[in-house]
């Protein structure tokens, strides 16, 4: 018995060895031919990849939603001012999420409010969104009404101010209007329409159905379950007419580029995609030749330039670009950089 135990595993080990030996080639033949196709599939994964990503994204800027068309608007500043406030936030979280749209950051457009003074009366109208997107370099502005705002009570329950009393259910509807602003043209090229309602029961809460648990009866869960069922049939409008605003002229920045550095036909400038600037955009490169100054101030009030050639961007990051050479020779560190196209 111990010489049995003792040769089985030698045998065995013979017997594949032995078999490995006689399907060697074979194995190996597989083996190069999964490792070939593997390869192929990823570059084809890759080029995919690459294909997708250099597609430039419509970039958007979603303004505070208008509460001035709302009934007795007073009687909801307890809301407006507190949970109200994050209507268009909510807004830009889908369009994020949805992976079409490159989003402008909320501190970018509130330090542009504040500095031009744009939009202070809480209503901008179309050719003041168009004005804003050109100063944040955006192709489009999105701009929102909130034109149903209510809290309803069966029983015989009333709602004033913000106070509801009495009844044994309540609900919520509100109803948003958006329109989004070609900031080239002013012109409207989509609107969006939701209508959202959530309603509450012994202590629950349900939106379109779907309940949640809750002992509150804060009326501003409701009026922020609602809001958020019309939002997101907006946000579904909205990236169902991607093809549509993507088709839309492109804006061009208003911010100027410097050149920052030239290596053979490269070129490399101090703004990048922060500041409206993209892949394949056209730069004219132009030399200060003189300052024009206020006699009265001594300030420069205009500066006279000549054009000395044309870069064409083929990268971009947030904070600068890099662009090879379509016509001139003569770029230096300080030119001016004028997108064109």
């Amino acid at each position: 018995m111990a010489l049995g135990r003792f040769y089985l595993p030698v045998i065995t080990t013979g017997l594949i060895f032995g078999l490995g030996t006689i399907n060697i080639n074979s194995v190996n033949a597989i083996d190069k031919k999964l490792v070939n196709t593997h390869i192929q599939n990823t570059a084809s994964v890759k080029l995919k990849n690459l294909k997708s990503t250099s597609k430039e994204k419509v970039r958007i800027a979603v303004l505070d939603f208008d509460y001035s068309s709302v009934a007795n608007v007073e009687s909801w500043y307890w809301y407006i001012r507190g949970d109200g406030k994050g209507v268009s936030d909510i807004l830009v979280n889908k369009l994020v999420d949805s992976g079409k749209y490159s989003v402008i950051e909320r501190s970018k457009l509130d330090a542009i409010l504040k500095e031009q003074n744009l939009g202070a009366s809480g209503r901008v109208d179309t050719s003041t969104a168009a004005q804003i997107g050109k100063l944040l370099g955006v192709d489009v502005v999105v701009i929102g009404s909130v034109t149903g705002f209510n809290i309803e009570r069966d029983n015989g329950g009333v709602c004033a101010f913000g106070v509801c009393a009495g009844g044994k259910k309540a609900a919520a509807n509100v109803q948003l209007n958006v329109r989004m602003v070609n900031t080239t043209t002013g012109e409207i090229i989509a609107t969006a329409e939701g209508k959202g309602k959530s309603g509450r029961g012994d202590g629950n809460l349900s939106v379109r159905g779907f309940s949640i648990n809750s002992n509150s009866n804060k009326e501003s869960k409701l009026l922020t379950l609602a809001t958020a069922d019309a939002i997101e049939q907006v946000a579904k409008k909205i990236n169902s007419d991607s093809s549509q605003i993507a088709a839309v002229p492109k804006s061009l920045p208003t911010k100027e580029a410097l050149v920052a550095d030239i290596s053979g036909k490269s070129v490399i400038f101090n703004q990048g995609s922060s500041s409206g600037y993209r892949q394949g955009m056209k730069l004219s490169i132009e030399r200060v030749t003189r300052e024009v100054k206020d006699p009265a101030t001594g300030k420069v009030i205009r500066k006279i330039t000549q054009q000395v050639g044309v870069v064409e961007l083929t990268e971009v990051d947030a904070l600068s670009s890099i662009g090879k050479i379509v016509s001139g020779t003569t770029f230096k560190v300080g030119d001016v950089a004028k997108p064109t196209e």
